[in-house]
This record gives structure tokens, C-alpha cells and sequence, in this order.
């Protein structure tokens, strides 16, 4: 008889005046990939967390590898050989790629620690998934992605019998993918066991064996990923047929006047970049993890220094003014929206109010707030934005990564930023919130701010653009009209010469 890698049996979680979990249960068999998907809110997270004794359960039962877990917790669960990678950063920002690979098993010589032993094993681990990283850096100086790749890293270990992914792939580019699937390959041929949580369902239909659909705290299907389609999945998930059909790209504006003009700027990863943003008009710049795209959008927002070139905003009288810091930009009314709305841009323990007031702030606008005017500016912008939340009151932490998204825009929807500069603006955001945040940068664009979307997501740029540039290496390779920007099509120009 085989012996499942891990039994979930009616698990139920509470949170103060939330369900979170109603009487779920899950099995994973080994060396098999067992993908969990569910919109924001589904209790995916809350799911995993207590499979890997993160958090405890209200009710239910765990067992792992036949072994009942009575009072489950994380070192218990890590010691049967259970390993996970949380979407919150589980980091020491201080301490080096080596010292965050090996966190929970530095190994040691007559009592302290065996640093040359410590690199050879930071190195294969990140070796196997051919990542290119310093293993002496401090984790602080990494990207989104390099710290996500090092998550993997410190996971993948020859004794894991089940590794648990929540959302590995939401920072990597479809090349970066490739060695992550080869390695979870790699895992199930060796009767390892893989529990994958992604709102990507191109790359569930790739990489899993069987499917737990989850929606609103409960299970509402499950079985092999073969009796499944992605509109299938999509409609259980949501409780309704999802549209994925395109933005609509009627431009509002003059082309003939840019707001935003960047003129062969240079830095240490970018060469002689040079492009503009019209009012009303929507640009992508995409490329894979390292072609400077993410670098690109802080530049031009005034929060990275450049080498060489010039970045102009133009005023409503088509007046240039040369943008050189963060300042400035923020004075021409330039929006920027980082990748990692959780560290960068969000304060995550406070609530909706006094996140979405911090545009105003930021700008000088409203320089002293009372308390009584955040609640009434929120109030006011909150509905404008789509935010779906009980009350202003409700920490941000606790919202949807969709809604968290709608926060950040509402917030300089507040001081009616002209331009607005997004970097990889629904990264862990599921597929429906995907298409309300879409349709929210149209209308954006449609009421005349010039948006800037730096996305290596293929099929999102070529979902809202009116235009896409393609960038490699730091250098623009070519430009499409959003209407003819298929993921087929941005590929090819990317890897061309």
C-alpha cells in the first residue's frame, strides 16, 4: 500500500469575522506535482501554512509520509522532511547568499561554523538550478528575483520528501522557468513530492500531475490536471466564466504632444535607451530578468541615477523640465509603483486609509492630515480606485493582492498624477484581479495620464498596451503595436540578433 507524502483531513481556520478554511482536505502522492489554485482569498496561503505548521488549525487532521502530526509545528514538520517557500520573503537581509541558503543547517567543525564547507554547499544547491549569484553578497542587494531564485535554493534539498511552492514563479521570466521545472523534475523522478501554488495556470498545466481548485475557504474540485482546461479551472475558481479579451485601445490623446520622454540614457545596465509616452497612451517596456527593464522604470521615475541622457517631463503648456531625482518627479506629478508592493510599497500592518493618503503626502499636498481627513480622503478615493475592502479601517496586510495593487493606485489617484510608472504592476495577482487592474490602467489612460508599464510578463503587456518596446541586455531591440504584441511575436523579437 502506498503511503501518501501528506493528508490534509478537514482542516477548518478561523480568523476574527473571516472563515478562512471550511472543512478542508487535500491529498499528495509521491514523486507527483500537486497544484493548488484559488483567487486571492481562496485560503491557499492559509492552507500551506498549516501543512507546514506555520500556522495551527482550528480543526482537521495532518498526516506526513503516514506519520499522524499531533501538534504540528514548523521544526516538526522541516524534521519529516516538509520544506517551503512562502510569498513573504523569508530572509535575513543582512547576512549573505551563503548564510540564507543554509539558514536552518550551516554546517560546523569543532563548534563553529565551516564557512568553506558552507560556500561549496550554497553553490551546489544554486549550481543545480543554474542561478548566477554572488554567494558573499548581502541578501539586501538582491532583485525580486534573485531573492525568490535564492528562496528556491535554500529549499531544494536531497532530503525534502515534500516541497511546498507558493507562487515560485510570480519574479522570473519564462527563461528563469525553465531550470526551475527541470528541477522540480528532477525532484518527482526522485519520489519527491511537490505542492505548487501559482495563478498562472500556463504553467500549471505544464508542470502538474493533479489539481485542487479552491474557492472561498472550501474545495470545489479536484482530480488529474488531465480532466481539467484552463477555462475549466478558471470558471471554478471564480463561480463565473472569466473574460480574457483585450483592452480596449481607443486613445484619448495627442500622440503628437509626449508627457514622458527619456533621450539615450546610460547606466550600468542600460545603453542608449531613448522613448516617449503620450497622454492617453499606454507603453510596455518587456524583456526577461536582466534586460534592465525594472531598472528602466525606477530611472525614469527619478529613483535611480543615470549616466548619461536625459528624461524630460512636459508640462500642460509642453514646457520640458529635466527630471534628475525622485523630487522632481514627484513635483511633475510622476506616479512610480514598485514590483514589490509588500517591502517597497505598502505599509502592511496599517490600515487602508493611512496607505492610500501617503500619495498626498509624498507630493505635499495635504503637508499636516488629521486623523478626520485621512478617513474622508480615503473614503472618497477608495471607490474611484475599485478597492474592494469592508472599511478604510482594514489593514492592508489582510486585503487581496489585487486590492493591495488598487491601493498603491488610488493613492496617486489622489493627487491626479499625470504620469504613472509601473514595475511588473500584477505580479501575485490572480487571473480576474489581473483584468480589473487592465481595465483600471485603460481607464486611467483614458481620462489622460500617461502610463509607462515595465512588465516581463508577455501576455499582460500584449493585453493593455497600445505600444510594447522589447529590451535585451540594456538595449532596446524592437517595438510592436499592442494590438499585434502576441507572447509568439515579443519572444522572437527578444531573442533575435
Amino acid at each position: 500500500m502506498t503511503i501518501n507524502t501528506l493528508e490534509l483531513r478537514d482542516i477548518s481556520k478561523s480568523f476574527p469575522g473571516v472563515q478562512a478554511l471550511s472543512n478542508v482536505s487535500l491529498i499528495v502522492r509521491p514523486g507527483t506535482v500537486h497544484a493548488i489554485c484559488g483567487e486571492n482569498g481562496a485560503g491557499k496561503s492559509t492552507l500551506i501554512k498549516i501543512a507546514t505548521g506555520a500556522q495551527s488549525a482550528d480543526s482537521g487532521l495532518i498526516q506526513i509520509c503516514g506519520d499522524l502530526i499531533d501538534h504540528p509545528s514548523r521544526r516538526t514538520v522541516q524534521n519529516l522532511g516538509v520544506r517551503a517557500i512562502f510569498q513573504e520573503r523569508q530572509i535575513a537581509p543582512d547576512l549573505s547568499v551563503t548564510e540564507n541558503v543554509l539558514l536552518d543547517r550551516l554546517p560546523k567543525r569543532f563548534g563553529r561554523v565551516d564557512w568553506k564547507n558552507a560556500k561549496v554547499q550554497a553553490r551546489q544547491r544554486m549550481d543545480a538550478l543554474e542561478i548566477s549569484l554572488d554567494i558573499d553578497t548581502p541578501v539586501r542587494n538582491l532583485s525580486v528575483a534573485q531573492l525568490q531564485m535564492m528562496e528556491i535554493a535554500r529549499a531544494v534539498s536531497l532530503e525534502a520528501r515534500l516541497i511546498v511552492m507558493d507562487e515560485p514563479t510570480a519574479s522570473l521570466s519564462r527563461h528563469e522557468l525553465e531550470p526551475l521545472f527541470r528541477v522540480i523534475n528532477k525532484l518527482r523522478d526522485g519520489g519527491v513530492s511537490v505542492l505548487f501554488i501559482s495563478h498562472h495556470l500556463d504553467e500549471v498545466f505544464e508542470i502538474a500531475d493533479e489539481i485542487t481548485v479552491m474557492r472561498d475557504g472550501v474545495v470545489v474540485s479536484q482530480g488529474e490536471i488531465s480532466k481539467f482546461t484552463p477555462a475549466s479551472i478558471a470558471e471554478l475558481m471564480f463561480g463565473r466564466k472569466v473574460s480574457s479579451s483585450q483592452a480596449d485601445r481607443t486613445i484619448q490623446g495627442d500622440l503628437s504632444q509626449p508627457r514622458l520622454v527619456i533621450d539615450k540614457i546610460c547606466s550600468s545596465r542600460l545603453t542608449n535607451v531613448s522613448l516617449s509616452v503620450s497622454a492617453g497612451e499606454i507603453v510596455s517596456v518587456t524583456g526577461g530578468i536582466g534586460a534592465g527593464v525594472s531598472e528602466l522604470a525606477r530611472m525614469a521615475a527619478g529613483g535611480l541615477l543615470k549616466k548619461s541622457g536625459e528624461i524630460f517631463v512636459y508640462d500642460d503648456s509642453h514646457q520640458a523640465h529635466a527630471i534628475s531625482s525622485r523630487r522632481q518627479a514627484l513635483n511633475m506629478g510622476v506616479a512610480y509603483l514598485p514590483a514589490d508592493r509588500k517591502r517597497k510599497g505598502l505599509l502592511l500592518e496599517r490600515v487602508l486609509s493611512d496607505n492610500i493618503v501617503l500619495g498626498q503626502q509624498a507630493a505635499g499636498t495635504h503637508p499636516i492630515l488629521t486623523p478626520r481627513k485621512v478617513i474622508e480622503s480615503a473614503r472618497a478615493i477608495a471607490p474611484s480606485a475599485n478597492i474592494k475592502a469592508a472599511s478604510v479601517d482594514v489593514v492592508v496586510g489582510t486585503l487581496s493582492g489585487g486590492n493591495q495593487q488598487k491601493v498603491m493606485i488610488g493613492r496617486w489617484m489622489g493627487v491626479n498624477a499625470r504620469i504613472m510608472i509601473f514595475d511588473e504592476p500584477t505580479a501575485g495577482i490572480d487571473i480576474a484581479s489581473k483584468f480589473e487592474i487592465y481595465s483600471e490602467l485603460r481607464r486611467l489612460a483614458d481620462s489622460g495620464v500617461a502610463i509607462l508599464i515595465c512588465s516581463t510578463d508577455f501576455q499582460e503587456v500584449g493585453q493593455v498596451s497600445d505600444r510594447v518596446i522589447v529590451m535585451r541586455s540594456g538595449n532596446i531591440v524592437g517595438e510592436i503595436e499592442g494590438s499585434r504584441a502576441t507572447e509568439g511575436r515579443l519572444l522572437e523579437m527578444e531573442m533575435s540578433k
